[in-house]
């Protein structure tokens, strides 16, 4: 069905009120309908039963001699009901079997206008409603019957049914009227009834565009008393918002952390230009100042590249998932640091279980891996040792990477997977590093439903980093 234009322009309330309105106005139609039909049913049936007593009275007065009617109606006690005229008066006619007109009553010489009445093709009673003499009238058919149950003929009754028809017209203009008068009301009520259901929204609406990018502390009031849809319609808004000022606070830390870390070793850099080119230097210094900044852009170079990591990681749009042997991937890079190991002095025991696999990408959980086992390794002394297994427990991958290296404290646990964050043990600073390693890894595993937890005794106790992720044959793939 296509809506006039204009209802589009509409406010959900009007929407409301104006449905409410045609549903309640179809409803109390079919019933007005239904109501006013059977009242003039009703209202013929009761004339029927005048008109069939009309014919009870007539009956006896009605002779039947061989193929022929007569009617006698001298002592006919309702004569004056056949002379009356418009209005008032009982109509009788009586045809033989052949439908020929034998007998009409009195009341017919000064109507001009014709009363043309069917016989019926049986020999049941029936009853017809016509318009004569510019008034309702009903018809009532008697069949005549002789002594062997033939049809002999018909007795015609008819009468005016002007007075009841002005009850069923009043009847029908009552109904029209309640009905209009109930649509109306219905429509202001239900109009009154949506504003204040949909008072919420406004509250919605105008906090919404109050909210901006760089305001998002403000959130939709809740009516926790009332639960209904647009009570979780602001929950729902509200989560969104929180999670919106998450993602804008860590940007913004993201930015200005990334400007601060890089903007060290840069002006280390501009100061070790600025020095050489003060004076001459000899070959060894300027060898030796290279080298210094050649490290510096190095590290940068390693901060820029972790930067990149990390953002993919956290983009919408990720590579596609496969289903990878992290067994497989573990043993082959336990393997390329059994020699950086070896050179460290520091002993490397695995515990791997075989044919484990995960649904991720196989670099990202390279990376995992590789950044994890790298730090056991450089934070640990020569003489230590690194313990790393991996295990099926609860329908999750689980590995474990220990060592006996430096440590941390419970304020360092804290801090460790932010970004940036390094230790201020000397041992940690002696190593040249961006602090984006952990996050990295955090990074990825959330992505993959996986998880980090990292545990120590304390400073110079050692460390212990537990990654979880869920087992591709526990997921159902």
């Amino acid at each position: 069905m296509k809506l006039p234009s204009f209802y589009n322009r509409l406010s959900i309330s009007k929407k409301l009120a104006f449905w409410y309105g045609v549903s309640l106005f179809i409803m109390l139609s079919l019933f007005g309908y239904f109501l006013y039909d059977s009242f003039h049913q009703s209202i013929h049936h009761n004339y029927d039963r005048h008109l069939r007593f009309e014919a009870q009275q007539l009956t006896p007065h009605i002779g039947i001699k061989k193929d022929s009617l007569t009617i006698d109606l001298s002592e006919y006690s309702r004569n004056e009901a056949l002379r009356s005229g418009v209005e008032y008066g009982t109509y009788v006619r009586l045809y033989n079997g052949d439908g020929k007109l034998i007998y009409q009553s009195p009341n017919f010489k000064p109507v001009r206008e014709s009363l043309d009445i069917e016989l019926p093709q049986g020999s049941k009673q029936r009853s017809v409603s016509t318009r004569w003499q510019e008034m309702p009238a009903r018809t009532l058919l008697q069949p005549i019957q002789d002594e062997a149950g033939d049809l002999a003929g018909w007795l015609e009754v008819t009468g005016f049914e002007w007075t009841l028809h002005e009850e069923v017209s009043r009847f029908r203009r009552y109904l029209i009227v309640l009905i209009a008068i109930s649509v109306v009301f219905s429509i202001l009520g239900g109009y009154w009834l949506s504003r204040r259901a949909l008072a919420p929204v406004s509250s919605i609406i105008k906090t919404a565009k109050s909210i901006t990018a760089t305001d998002l502390d403000q959130r939709i009031p809740v009516r926790y008393q009332v639960r209904d849809e647009l009570t979780d319609l602001a929950e729902t808004f509200n989560m969104m918002l929180n999670r919106l000022q998450k993602g804008f606070e860590r940007e913004q830390r993201f930015t200005s952390d990334a400007a601060h870390e890089l903007m060290t070793p840069l002006s280390s850099l501009q100061s070790e230009a600025e020095i050489m080119l003060r004076k001459p230097r000899s070959k060894e210094e300027y060898r030796e100042s290279l080298e210094e900044m050649l490290s510096e852009i190095q590290h940068t170079s390693e901060m820029v590249r972790l930067l990149l990591q990390l953002s993919r990681v956290e983009s919408p749009h990720q590579p596609k998932t496969e289903t990878i042997n992290i067994s497989r991937l573990a043993e082959f890079i336990i393997q390329k640091y059994e020699t950086v190991a070896r050179e460290e002095d520091v002993t490397l025991q695995t515990e791997v279980k075989p044919d484990l696999h995960v649904r991720a990408n196989g670099s990202y959980i390279e990376k995992v891996v590789n950044n994890l086992l790298d730090n056991a390794l450089k934070y640990t002394p020569a003489g230590g040792r690194v313990d790393i297994k991996l295990r099926r427990s609860s329908g999750k991958a689980v590995l474990h990477i220990s060592d006996t290296g430096i440590g941390f404290d419970e304020e360092t646990r804290k801090h460790l997977f932010e970004r940036f964050y390094r230790a201020n043990e000397t041992e940690v600073q002696k190593q040249h590093g961006s602090g984006l390693g952990l996050p990295l890894v955090k990074a990825i595993l959330e992505l993959y439903d996986g998880k980090i937890r990292a545990y120590s005794k304390g400073k110079g106790k050692g460390s212990t980093f537990v990654v979880e992720l869920p087992l591709a044959e526990a997921s159902g793939n």
